[in-house]
């Protein structure tokens, strides 16, 4: 099963998105327009969905807890 987490957009320009989700950064196609600061959710190096910045945060929050739990 596949997992996909908010990242948070770092710029974006002629559909490609620099993207980035714990301190890693990742080049990702988007047919989305997008702006910095935006988070979005991606696969297979996909933009497919804007998550709203609410969202995301309670979304990181409880991937940070569940990697706590885990011991990760």
């Amino acid at each position: 099963m596949c997992m996909a987490c908010p990242q948070k957009v770092v710029a974006y320009e002629d559909g490609e998105a620099l993207v980035e989700f714990g301190g890693k950064r990742n080049k990702v196609k988007s047919p989305i327009p997008l702006a910095r600061g935006e988070f979005v959710l991606c696969q297979a190096g996909f933009v497919v969905k804007k998550v709203p910045p609410e969202t995301a945060e309670d979304m990181l929050r409880e991937f940070s807890e569940l990697n706590d739990w885990t011991g990760q």
